[in-house]
């Protein structure tokens, strides 16, 4: 059986050593970057190392609660789709824009739904399973 989950670890993984790497590149740059930039590159990062590992975790648990394919691929895909567009925000300019505000709050509403659906998952088990 193939897993779902796999497939969006390997890619947001992928994107995970990308943005490590664009921090790196950033740092050492940094003369040559406008001031907020290494701030800005670092606050992508750091974003997504705390908020994808607990999406997956809870993407994973779904999957092998039995959720359809179709709504772990829109969960896993509106994921991928969000962090992209915070790292593309952030990386546009030091303030707030709509890229930046829709890839952090679509990852914090797919957290929530994501969470909900585990919870009423557990909830409609079997007493005695």
């Amino acid at each position: 059986m193939n897993s779902i989950t796999l497939l969006y670890a390997g890619v947001l993984g992928l994107l995970a050593v990308l943005l490590a790497n664009l921090v790196l590149y950033v740092r050492l740059r940094a003369a040559s970057q406008p001031a907020w930039r290494p701030d800005a590159t670092l606050r992508v990062q750091a974003n997504f190392v705390e908020n994808v590992p607990m999406a997956l975790v809870l993407l994973f648990l779904l999957e092998q609660a039995g959720l359809g394919a179709v709504a772990l691929h829109a969960l896993g895909g509106a994921l991928v789709a969000c962090r992209l567009l915070h790292a593309w925000g952030m990386s546009r300019n030091p303030g707030a824009n709509y890229p930046r505000l829709i890839g952090a709050q679509g990852t914090f509403l797919l957290l929530s739904v994501m969470s909900v659906a585990a919870v009423y998952l557990w909830l409609m088990r079997p007493a005695f399973d």
